[in-house]
């Protein structure tokens, strides 16, 4: 009986734990746009942002494009943040896709 109500237990504080750990991570699928850029730029959506510059990054070194990687000329994801930020106050109704591939242009340029 005893042995019972401590696995009973365990299981209650167990699942307690459990359930009030932080989310450390998230998904985000779609594309989302310089609305919603602007409106709540939470991590979500600055984390998609990196994986999109990432996958151009890794196309563009796949085609062998240039010798050097585009994003070479970028020191932080904050200056990508703050370009995003002013790239969407200009072009609201486009998305941030739309900016990733302008930015991304520009620094092949460079």
């Amino acid at each position: 009986m005893k042995t019972t109500v401590n696995k009973k237990v365990g299981i209650v504080l167990t699942t307690f734990v459990l359930l009030t750990q932080p989310v450390f991570g998230q998904t985000v699928f779609g594309m989302p746009d310089c609305g919603e850029w602007i409106n709540q730029a939470n991590n979500p959506k600055k984390g998609w942002l990196l994986g999109y510059m990432s996958g151009l990054n890794t196309l563009h070194d796949i085609e062998d494009l240039k010798p050097e990687s585009p994003l070479k000329n970028i020191n932080s994801a904050n200056q990508v943040f703050l370009w995003m930020d002013n790239y969407c106050k200009t072009n609201p109704l486009k998305t941030v896709g739309d900016g990733g591939w302008v930015l991304f242009k520009e620094l092949r340029k460079k």
